[in-house]
């Protein structure tokens, strides 16, 4: 599933949709969730602070929502933040200069699946609904491992589909009717949120992600299951 053309490569397609929503999206983000967003990564959070890392990165990490939460939450950690959008990231740097934590935070422009960073560089390394934008997620994946420190944690929170037939048909309902009525008309750009919810469906149904974590050298992997699978939180530890 590709944002604007099924010709050309999604990378470069999805770089271009998050320039065009970024001054919406926070606002459509937390919105069109009803704020549960907010709650889930803040499990996530509390799961990457257990081990108390120094060193995290967030990787798809968008306009900083998830890099924050965890300077907040984790003491004396840093935690840096790198995305393919560099208009997402404007808006982040924006709010972590607000929150005054431009000391503990930094953004970088940067490629999941080529990330800028050395081999064993990070206690841990996170990542809020974006993996499934990955051109190649076991090429991102196995990315994230590689900067992850023996011992290290990786934990990914991502959208999926419910196993109970009755909600899930309700939550396609939303995803495919409401949800890109209401964030195409307020972000001008509707292919961009027919795409989000289509890739939720994409996603779910073609990748197996503890089996990709495993095979990039993660182990005890177990997935956490959030409203009924309607997100879920997977968890490896680099051997």
């Amino acid at each position: 599933m590709k944002p604007y053309s099924d010709t050309e490569d999604k990378k470069p397609q999805v770089e271009q949709m998050f320039d065009r929503i970024a001054p919406v999206y926070d606002l459509l983000n937390h919105t069109l969730s009803f704020n549960i967003d907010r709650l889930w990564r803040r499990r996530l959070v509390r799961m990457a602070a257990a081990a108390a890392p120094r060193d995290v990165l967030d990787v798809a990490t968008g306009t900083g929502d998830l890099a924050l939460m965890l300077a907040r939450r984790i003491d004396g950690a840093t935690v840096t933040g790198v995305d393919l959008s560099a208009q997402m990231l404007a808006v982040g740097r924006d709010k972590i200069a607000a929150k005054g934590l431009a000391d503990r935070v930094r953004l970088v422009q940067g490629d999941a699946e080529r990330l800028p960073f050395d081999d064993a560089s990070f206690d841990a390394v996170t990542a809020a609904f974006g993996v499934r934008n990955f051109q190649d997620i076991p090429a991102g994946i196995g990315e994230m491992a590689r900067v992850l420190r023996p011992g290290g944690t990786m934990l990914v929170l991502e959208f999926t589909m419910p196993r109970n037939k009755i909600f899930a048909a309700v939550y396609r309902f939303y995803f495919h009717r409401i949800l890109p009525a209401v964030g195409g008309l307020l972000s001008r750009d509707r292919k961009a949120y027919r795409y989000l919810p289509s890739s939720v469906e994409e996603f779910a149904g073609a990748c197996d992600l503890l089996e990709v974590m495993r095979a990039a050298g993660l182990g005890g992997c177990t997935r956490h299951p959030l409203m009924g699978g309607v997100a879920q939180i997977w968890r490896g530890v680099k051997g």
